[in-house]
């Protein structure tokens, strides 16, 4: 029996290593919860500076989001199990633990993310179809 201690121990370690590890981590994720969720909150180009994805290449719909980050157990506290409806999941709370917000600036953007500068209100560019150009409007 010692000899083969001896020969496995290595293996054995870390088996048990392996199955600790396996075991916390479904304590911490299943059971516990404790984690922090990341996803693309609602943002208003007009008022924030907003990342901006395309769904095409002619970029017809622009998407505008932040870059949210909140902890699980009180996002869920706050929205249930859909945060796709909710508002208090665009904004940090001050009962919000682990929670931030990621605007874009020139250190966060990148080529497939890029920053939409909000919109001036006074000066608003609507496309005319009829001349193909745009018009500022004030």
């Amino acid at each position: 029996m010692k000899q083969y201690f001896n020969n496995y121990f290595f293996f054995l370690t870390l088996s048990l290593c392996v199955v600790f590890f396996i075991g916390f981590s479904y304590y911490r994720f299943m059971v516990k919860h404790d984690y922090v969720v990341s996803y693309h909150g609602s943002c208003d180009p007009i008022t924030g500076k907003c990342f901006m994805s395309c769904d095409d290449d002619a970029c017809t719909k622009p998407d505008y989001y932040t870059e949210m980050q909140k902890y699980e157990p009180d996002l869920y506290k706050e929205c249930g199990q859909d945060i796709i409806n909710c508002d208090l999941a665009n904004i940090c709370l001050l009962i919000d633990r682990k929670c931030s917000v990621t605007y874009c600036n020139k250190s966060t953007s990148d080529k497939d993310n890029p920053c939409q500068t909000p919109i001036d209100v006074k000066t608003r560019v609507q496309a005319d179809p009829i001349n193909n150009s745009n018009n500022i409007n004030i």
